[in-house]
């Protein structure tokens, strides 16, 4: 059964002012190591980035109401697969919440261009 749905669109040349303005402290509270180790590898960083944004901001909308929970930006980790698919890793809050909701799996699209990156999180379930 789908319990949620988000998508979120960020705009690359946005990322890049607050990088510019504010890195590493932008950087540490949004993104995991492993994120930002990721993102550090790639020829276009800025991307990367902002299709991980987008994609904590998707499974967030997903989520909709958090039932009292604070979800932090970390606790929401995009990941891939050895085949390269990108997957939502949970922990924290988040983690707490998807127990809560009885998700079993959340889907996970995400693309970009020089200009605009996108998400999509759909999350699959028991229901309450």
């Amino acid at each position: 059964m789908i319990l949620g749905c988000g998508v979120d669109l960020v705009e690359v040349a946005r990322l890049r002012r607050v990088l510019r303005r504010q890195r590493r402290t932008f950087l540490a509270k949004i993104f995991t190591a492993e994120e930002r180790r990721y993102c550090a590898a790639k020829r276009l960083s800025a991307e990367h980035l902002a299709a991980r944004f987008a994609a904590k901001e998707a499974v967030a909308k997903a989520f909709g109401d958090r039932q009292g929970l604070t979800m932090r930006w970390q606790d929401v980790a995009v990941v891939r697969t050895p085949s390269g698919q990108p997957q939502v890793e949970l922990t924290g809050q988040a983690r707490q919440l998807q127990r809560r909701r009885r998700v079993r799996r959340i889907h996970l699209s995400l693309t970009h261009t020089a200009r605009y990156a996108v998400a999509m999180a759909v999350l699959e379930g028991e229901g309450r």
